[in-house]
């Protein structure tokens, strides 16, 4: 068991120095020690967000525009310090790419791995949180996203299922139409064969009165 424990204990440190990195980052007020994470195919607004968002429970976030950089002064963040902390914090955009820096200062000094271990381990585990989050809100955004466009589909589908509707109702005025006008076709030509029929009585009519007439006046 103590081996299982050491196992994982050992995953745990590794992912965390996978993704947080320590170094000397820019700040307004010089290099100083920080913790850099890279967001690969992330927006800055969402890091923006989940980062002042995991930080506010504990302090006042302001930020500094000039400087490009937002600051949680007097954070009271017990798991690293007993004493409350200056944290900074800068966010820069790349290509497909975005980039924090967090920095955390307890009054006399930028903690890191060499001046405080305990500490340091402490800021990454707050660092991964807000690394996951940020994954987990882009994927979440690319949910939203495939939601809206399964609704257009959906919609759009609605649209062809009344089209095809329509179709079909017009086929059945279409075939009822033709249904009428092969019926006024029978009765055209009946109507045809009768008046053919007048037209032949009407013209032995005209023969026999024109007869009559031209025997008008002459001897038997």
């Amino acid at each position: 068991m103590r081996i299982l424990y050491t196992l994982i204990f050992a995953i745990s440190f590794l992912m965390l120095n996978a993704q947080v990195n320590e170094g000397k980052y820019s700040l307004s007020l010089g290099d100083q020690n920080g913790f850099m994470m890279d967001h690969k195919s992330a927006e800055k607004q969402v890091v923006e967000e989940v980062i002042e968002n995991n930080l506010k429970p504990y302090g006042k976030i302001k930020r500094n525009r000039k400087a490009g950089e937002w600051n949680c002064q007097e954070c009271n963040l017990s798991m690293v310090s007993s004493n409350t902390l200056n944290v900074y914090y800068r966010i820069e955009e790349g290509r497909d790419l975005v980039t924090s820096y967090l920095y955390f200062d307890d009054g006399t000094k930028f903690i890191s791995s060499e001046n405080d271990s305990d500490a340091s381990e402490q800021i990454k585990m707050i660092c991964m949180d807000i690394y996951y989050e940020v994954k987990r809100e882009m994927i979440r955004k690319d949910l939203e996203e495939m939601e809206k466009q399964l609704k257009d589909y959906e919609k759009d589908l609605g649209k062809l299922e009344k089209k095809n509707k329509d179709l079909h109702q017009d086929i059945e005025e279409y075939k009822e139409k033709i249904r009428k006008s092969e019926k006024d076709i029978e009765q055209n030509l009946r109507d045809q064969e009768d008046k053919n029929m007048e037209i032949e009585q009407q013209k032995r009519l005209l023969s026999k009165t024109t007869d009559k007439l031209n025997k008008v006046g002459r001897s038997s």
